[in-house]
């Protein structure tokens, strides 16, 4: 049975057996059901294709959600520019759920929207990144805590299964291309810990941040030199083994000061001017 909870303006779909995957699939996952639908009002299932394909989408809230998995994946950068008409056209429907959508989307300030139509992905600031990070640092802790009551074999094999492909992807992506596949193992990597949490209410917020601010800095930081990430791949293994062992406090420790290790990297790497 679907469970839905609304927290801010986001809607967020959890389920216990399917979760809309890095590539937009509906995949099987019991120990990682989780999914994110941004929008107005409960939907039925949200069924998201890989880009390309014929996508069936029908309301803004979809829509929305899309172009956010979008920007978490690298598919869309702070800086690009989205136009209704060809966002329509893709979807194959007209313009009034596509304005909606990116009308929604400019509240939670993740666009910009120009007096002609045209929406930009929202630069995030150094401010925004420091704050945001703060929050994630301190949420994501306590997810990693409360995780170790919780996490089974399954959901360990997971993270390591994420993190072999982070690290290979990382060393050999091209900066350029679309849907970053390190940036995608990454968010399914830090996803897996947080739905084992078992505290539905933190699940919740942690979406919310995922779908604001972490993800646009998260796809800003695909354009990053991997060398400044190198490190992330050790910070990933010692949580790893914190939460193999079953400690709570080395757990917590281990995810907070790699989130705020990250967003140092980040901070350093825009205020050099990219």
């Amino acid at each position: 049975m679907h469970q839905f909870a609304v927290v801010g303006r986001a809607l967020c779909l959890r389920t216990g057996a399917y979760y809309i995957a890095s590539h937009g699939r509906t995949v099987h996952a019991d120990s990682q059901g989780v999914g994110c639908a941004t929008g107005f009002a409960a939907n039925k299932d949200v069924h998201m294709k890989t880009h390309g394909e014929d996508t069936g989408f029908r309301s803004s809230t979809e829509i929305a959600d899309e172009i956010l998995r979008r920007i978490k994946s690298g598919h869309y950068r702070p800086g690009d520019t989205l136009s209704q008409n060809s966002l329509a056209k893709e979807f194959s429907i007209s313009r009034t759920p596509v304005r909606e959508a990116l009308r929604f989307l400019e509240a939670k300030r993740a666009i910009s929207v120009t007096s002609s139509g045209r929406a930009k992905i929202v630069v995030p600031n150094l401010r925004e990144i420091k704050e945001a990070f703060e929050i994630r640092a301190e949420l994501e802790g306590l997810a990693a805590r409360l995780a170790v009551d919780w996490i089974t074999d399954e959901d360990l094999t997971a993270l390591r299964f994420h993190q072999k492909n982070y690290a290979r992807t990382l060393i050999v992506h091209d900066p350029d291309a679309k849907d970053i596949d390190w940036v995608l193992h990454n968010a399914r990597f830090h996803d897996v810990i947080c739905d084992a949490c078992h505290n539905e209410m933190l699940k919740d917020l942690v979406s919310e941040m995922q779908g604001n601010v972490v993800s646009r800095v998260m796809s800003l930081a695909s354009r990053m030199p991997p060398r400044l990430l190198d490190e992330n791949v050790q910070q990933h293994e010692d949580i790893i083994a914190a939460l193999s062992a079953r400690d709570h406090e080395r757990a917590g420790k281990a995810m907070k000061d790699h989130v705020l290790r990250t967003r140092a990297l980040v901070i350093e790497w825009v205020g050099a001017g990219s």
